[in-house]
């Protein structure tokens, strides 16, 4: 009986002594990793903040994995945090990250990049006003992609184009077109180009400022062209669209008329359409239409 007292008091004791050693090494862990952590912390939020200008949604994402950190290794069986950190931690993570993950955030780079395109944008208005002359407009989106359309032209002998109101005016120009094969060989036929703002998101507005005999063209000068209509996609261009005027001439469509009587003779009698379209060139009539000499 005294044996079995004195094992139970010595048990009792090796316990006693043995939790408070454990929760002495707990404090002492906690008190060690507290200034840890804060030192970490400090140094992370600045590094993230100085060099890749975080957001505070990163900020919160940053401090939020800093406490489950925390809080996993001062639980007294630290070590397993996915498995032991108490259900009630785990809900203040998820309620302090999730709402801080940055989904519609730019990503730093993007912001960077953004902010040094404004700095060069304002360098160069600021160089080409240096000379104390008036501000220089700026080049709208449609404008810069039309820029670049003219200096990529390759056009056939056949083509050419033109600035009326000058290089400074790229928005309104004008292409003449000389076919050199098929109905209209010899004549000389002008078209208008008006490019909008948002080009290339639509098309440009061409018009045909020669009056002509054919079925694709009326006499107000209006072309049937599809990818001036439904088939124009912004990954078109200018020199694109030229070469599709320049296929009207060679191989004119009867089956997608404005002309409609025109498409009619080009259907029936090609030698018919042929002979109106060279009397047409020539300055005569065709019908009760008259048509300006264009050869």
């Amino acid at each position: 009986m005294c044996i079995t007292f004195v094992e139970g008091a010595v048990n009792k004791y090796a316990y006693i002594v043995s939790e408070k050693r454990r929760k002495k090494a707990t404090t002492r862990s906690i008190r060690v990793r507290l200034p840890i952590l804060a030192i970490s912390y400090t140094t992370l939020h600045s590094y993230l903040y100085i060099l890749y200008n975080a957001t505070p949604s990163t900020l919160s994402l940053s401090l939020s994995l800093s406490l489950f950190y925390f809080l996993s290794l001062s639980h007294p069986c630290g070590g397993h945090p996915f498995y032991i950190v108490p259900l009630l931690h785990f809900i203040i993570i998820i309620v302090i990250v999730f709402p801080g993950l940055p989904f519609t955030q730019n990503p730093p780079q993007t912001e960077n990049m953004i902010r040094l395109f404004k700095v060069k944008e304002k360098q160069r208005e600021l160089a080409e006003n240096a000379n104390g002359g008036a501000p220089v407009k700026k080049q709208s989106a449609g404008e810069l992609r039309l820029h670049k359309d003219i200096t990529e032209l390759n056009l056939p002998k056949s083509c050419a184009i033109a600035f009326p109101s000058g290089k400074d005016d790229l928005m309104n120009f004008e292409v003449t077109i000389r076919p050199d094969e098929g109905y209209y060989l010899g004549g000389t036929f002008l078209f208008s180009f008006q490019v909008s703002p948002i080009y290339p998101h639509e098309a440009p507005k061409v018009k045909c400022k020669t009056k002509v005999y054919h079925p694709n063209i009326d006499l107000e000068g209006n072309v049937c062209l599809n990818i001036l209509r439904e088939d124009w996609k912004p990954v078109l261009n200018i020199n694109t669209i030229i070469y599709g005027l320049y296929h009207l001439f060679t191989e004119p469509n009867y089956e997608d008329p404005l002309n409609h009587d025109a498409a009619a003779v080009l259907r029936d009698n090609p030698k018919m359409f042929e002979s109106n379209v060279r009397r047409a060139m020539a300055g005569g009539y065709v019908g009760q239409t008259s048509f300006p000499r264009c050869m």
